[in-house]
């Protein structure tokens, strides 16, 4: 299979779009990933998405940034919530391909957060 550059902000925001999200989004340029399929990568983010959404119901923030040798995609909400649940092994799984890690973080009953981390 041919590998293709999948922009991470064109991504996001067709994402946002189609899933009529109320988000605030903060997006870098020009942050792109060589990817042989991108749609195990649209699975993560839903599933990014869906994690932090199921903790709060407040809007979410979504940011993009380059730099530390690679490429940062953050959810971050608001939440009341003591315990966040565990990131599926899966989606550690799904991410190998590109190159990503997920890490969950955030600060119970203050903020939930689970960044994407794009290795170059």
């Amino acid at each position: 299979m041919e590998k293709e550059l999948i922009d991470l902000r064109e991504l996001v925001m067709m994402i946002k779009e189609k899933k009529n999200m109320n988000a605030n989004l903060s997006l870098e340029f020009d942050c792109r990933v060589e990817v042989e399929d991108y749609r195990p990568l649209v699975k993560v983010i839903n599933y990014a998405i869906n994690y932090i959404t199921a903790l709060t119901d407040q809007p979410m923030q979504i940011t993009l940034n380059a730099g530390g040798g690679g490429y940062m995609l953050a959810f971050t909400a608001f939440s009341s919530r003591t315990e966040f649940p565990p990131v599926s092994e899966q989606v550690m799984e799904a991410l190998k391909p590109y190159n990503a890690t997920i890490t969950p973080g955030g600060e119970p009953s203050k903020f939930v957060k689970l960044v994407l981390f794009f290795k170059l």
